[in-house]
């Protein structure tokens, strides 16, 4: 496989299937695998962000331990809820294989081409640092609920998308 073929297909993977591959799903009854005590934030329609620990919720509701006290979100105000991840580190590491594994393949095809000893060791280490860097921007939060944002119709029964 030519290095010209290889790199588009890398970034085919990044950009488009990974996050198809991480969709979730954005059902309220996913707040039940959060065991109480685990720290969330909450975000609300109104952009207002909420962190806490969880205490639980119900269909109308969910509640949260604010230092002291508790807080009650209705679920219809309630955008996005999220669970704190520890796994920067973990995404770091994996992006930093990821990347010397993409970068000793591409640097194995140049060097046929170039013949110069510096080529693989210099691909893997550049791409290395590259997947590391990435991985250390994928987000770290988990988020478990998501509200489906509701379709408006414009005129004649357009959607937004279909005005523009």
């Amino acid at each position: 496989m030519s290095v010209r073929r290889f790199v588009p297909r890398c970034l085919f993977l990044v950009f488009v299937l990974v996050p198809v591959l991480w969709a979730q799903s954005s059902q309220w009854q996913n707040l039940a695998q959060i065991k109480p005590g685990t720290k969330v934030q909450v975000v609300e329609n109104s952009l207002k962000s909420t962190s806490g620990k969880f205490v639980g919720f119900s269909e109308t509701d969910l509640t949260l331990k604010v230092e002291y006290k508790e807080v009650v979100i209705l679920k219809d105000q309630v955008h996005r809820v999220s669970i704190s991840g520890k796994n920067r580190k973990r995404n770091t590491l994996i992006g930093l294989a990821v990347g010397a594994g993409t970068g000793a393949a591409m640097g194995a095809a140049a060097h046929q081409a170039v013949r110069e000893a510096w080529v693989v060791p210099g691909t893997m280490l550049g791409h290395a640092c590259l997947g590391a860097g990435i991985g250390a921007l994928v987000p770290a939060a988990k988020t478990v609920y998501r509200a489906e944002v509701p379709k408006q119709a414009g005129p004649k029964g357009q959607s937004a998308r279909e005005r523009r």
